[in-house]
């Protein structure tokens, strides 16, 4: 086997491809043609002596030391990644990854950290993903989403911490909530639904515990004579703000719309969907600056 180390742009590509499991995906997030992506996986193959993918028509996968390399290859990106930063970088800075859901939640805070520590810029980059590889992605910490006793075990290298639990409720425009009572349920049936999850979870979940509190069996099954899905939840939650039907929201995110009586809660149950929001940065980041910030956030969480 050659002592040449391979290069970081072809374990970089190793990385993204073995995300992607696919040479035209990795190559978009890489910005480079599917054949150049190609030929850095195969050098790094031929300089290692080792295959790391089957290819198949239908895609690729990772091969047996392919699994095993990626671990540890991820492991060595991150390390180099927070070397150059301690050197280089200007701890003044963050660097925040969010999901788009979040931002009327979290802008109003930033705004107030700044105001505060004028000296700490932060940049935030919204996705409508809740996901984040910090051996890829160079961020100094983002906010991700799940079940509040998964997600902060989910990597050992990252360290979590809770900004809120997700409780749920019917929320609309204050307009509709005049052709309905709390006691009218059956009146829900003519206004239309609004979805953030494609499999109505959200709906499913308050309906089922609705349904339990009143011992109305019946509540569990009710079904609406129009749907409307969105891809992400602010997306449904701006929908019901405009009057279009009735959203399952959560009452920490659309607290400022509720405040400003852009949004009414006609029914007073409220359910923990058993998930929330945390703040993820690598153990092995330390950045005095970012420590400030989750500061201000968990203290400024209600």
């Amino acid at each position: 086997m050659s002592h040449r180390l391979p290069s970081t742009k072809e374990l970089h590509a190793f990385v993204i491809t073995a995300e992607e499991l696919n040479f035209t995906s990795a190559a978009q997030r890489l910005n480079l043609t599917q054949g150049a992506v190609s030929r850095q996986i195969l050098a790094l193959e031929q300089r290692l002596e080792i295959s790391l993918f089957q290819r198949h028509a239908r895609g690729l996968y990772l091969t047996e030391k392919g699994a095993e390399f990626l671990p540890l290859i991820e492991t060595a990106l991150n390390q180099i990644q927070r070397a150059v930063e301690k050197i280089s970088h200007d701890k003044h800075t963050i660097r925040l990854k969010a999901p788009s859901c979040i931002t009327s939640w979290l802008l109003p805070k930033l705004m107030q950290f700044q105001q505060t520590h004028p000296d700490i810029d932060v940049e935030l980059t919204s996705s409508i993903n809740h996901k984040v590889n910090f051996s890829t992605e160079h961020f100094d910490a983002a906010i991700g989403y799940g079940e509040l006793d998964k997600l902060p075990k989910l990597d050992h290298q990252l360290s979590s911490e809770l900004l809120f639990e997700e409780k749920l409720t019917p929320m609309c425009s204050p307009s509709l909530f005049t052709e309905i009572t709390p006691l009218a349920l059956e009146k829900l049936t003519h206004i239309t639904w609004l979805h953030a999850t494609p499999g109505k979870s959200d709906w499913k979940l308050w309906l089922k515990q609705l349904s339990k509190n009143l011992h109305r069996p019946e509540i569990n099954s009710m079904r609406v004579k129009q749907n409307q899905h969105f891809a992400t939840l602010d997306l449904s939650i701006n929908a019901a703000v405009q009057g279009f039907g009735m959203a399952i929201g959560d009452v920490t995110l659309a607290k400022t719309e509720l405040e400003m009586g852009r949004l009414t809660t006609p029914y007073p149950l409220e359910v923990s969907s058993g998930k929330g929001y945390f703040l993820m940065r690598p153990k092995s980041s330390i950045n005095p600056s970012l420590e400030r910030l989750i500061n201000e956030l968990l203290h400024r969480h209600q």
